[in-house]
């Protein structure tokens, strides 16, 4: 693989996108040379980004992209050396690459990233409801960057699960002591268990006129057209994690769509015509 990525780089234009692929292009060649190295927790977007430049390295099983569960929007890309190409099971590595690497006889290797991703428990007293919100801000508040935290798993009003390397874990555990007006205790979590997380959405259902972005917006968000135009143009709506302006844009479910100051929906389904020739929609809302 001569240290390439799988796919061309992003256009320059697109300067988030365009660093990501520069240090993708860093990494493949620091695999190529025989280092493990990988990144920080990647956006949702530059997941899907990295996921289509690392395409080829996917396959092969010298890259992997680990979030700590199934279905992870925010994950590790993580770039194994060049010559494990054709010693170990793309499959295997995918379904728990440090057991596999172990199983093959690389187990320095799969100790280098047994520590990419793990799950730190966060628990409340039970004195207040803690959202995303609050896990957040008081993650950022201790200094943290937003890419040093990957997804904050809601397991209860007072609990949840933040999935973070293992440096920060130690770190959390020993600094993370109040979120919001509210006393946490932090504990590092197994990983011998795999952990499944089911996102919670509370269901929408809707007739639109078309799957045009600010007739789904306007359906999603309970807003006139003329509001959801508004929101379009003004940059605050996102589809598929990118920011998109222009209202005319069709959604194809399946997709995400966020909308500031209203949340963050995923779209099942716009078809099926009713007898007044509208579309039905279904969606949901993230809880």
């Amino acid at each position: 693989m001569a240290g390439r990525c799988g796919g061309a780089l992003p256009h320059a234009g697109n300067n988030d996108l365009a660093a990501l692929g520069a240090r993708l292009s860093d990494l493949c060649a620091a695999a190529a040379r025989g280092d493990t190295a990988m990144t920080p927790f990647l956006t949702p977007r530059e997941a899907r980004e990295a996921t289509r430049c690392l395409a080829a390295r996917l396959r092969a099983g010298t890259a992997l992209l680990v979030g700590g569960y199934p279905g992870a929007e925010r994950v590790r890309a993580i770039l194994l050396p060049d010559y494990l190409e054709g010693l170990t099971d793309p499959r295997e590595l995918s379904d728990d690459p440090v057991v596999a690497l172990a199983a093959a006889g690389f187990e320095e290797i799969a100790a280098a990233i047994s520590g990419a991703v793990v799950p730190v428990r966060i628990k409340g007293s039970g004195y207040r409801v803690l959202s995303h919100r609050d896990y957040l801000g008081a993650l950022l508040h201790l200094g943290l960057e937003r890419d040093a935290i990957g997804d904050i798993l809601s397991m209860s009003d007072d609990e949840a699960i933040v999935l973070t390397g293992v440096g920060m874990a130690a770190f959390l555990e020993d600094n993370l002591t109040h979120i919001a007006s509210d006393v946490v205790r932090v504990t590092r979590t197994p990983t011998d268990t795999p952990l499944t997380y089911e996102r919670r959405l509370d269901p929408i259902h809707d007739t639109v006129a078309s799957p045009r972005l600010d007739c789904v917006v306007a359906a999603l968000c309970n807003l006139s057209r003329d509001r959801a135009q508004t929101a379009v143009r003004g940059g605050l709506v996102e589809l598929d994690y990118e920011t998109v302006q222009s209202c005319d844009v069709e959604v194809e479910p399946p997709s995400t769509i966020s909308v500031r100051g209203y949340g963050k929906f995923a779209v099942h389904e716009i078809g099926g015509e009713t007898r007044k020739g509208r579309l039905r929609l279904s969606a949901g809302k993230y809880l």
